[in-house]
């Protein structure tokens, strides 16, 4: 399950050496109690008890987020944006949840260009 869970992560098929990277962590006890923890915390209650505040931050934001996404939709991102002041949404296409998987170059150039503007 665990393998099929992170492959729909990404928009491109991960090699087998990267799945392997993603899974690791959740293997064993320690890894699986995590794991099923992190799925519970799924719940949009959680984000909903947060989501009014966004208004209060006031540092540069800049959103990056994969037109692909299967866990994710991408209205989401757009109301995420929308939802925080002066925040900047980047799509990337054919890029699923995992940006930097499917497209490290649009990660990084984004990175550079917010770095390069903050100096």
């Amino acid at each position: 399950i665990l393998p099929a869970y992170i492959a729909g992560a990404a928009f491109r098929t991960l090699s087998g050496d990267d799945l392997r990277l993603y899974i690791e962590p959740w293997i064993g006890a320690t890894g699986q109690a995590a794991f099923y923890r992190q799925i519970a915390q799924m719940d949009q209650r959680y984000t909903d008890e947060i989501e009014s505040r966004y208004a209060e931050i006031h540092c540069p934001v800049r959103i990056l987020w994969g037109e692909e996404d299967s866990w994710i939709p991408l209205e989401r991102g757009r109301d995420l944006a929308s939802r925080i002041p002066g925040a900047t949404l980047l799509t990337v296409p054919e890029a699923g949840h995992l940006v930097q998987e499917d497209a490290p170059e649009a990660v990084v150039a984004a990175l550079l260009s917010e770095l390069t503007t903050q100096t």
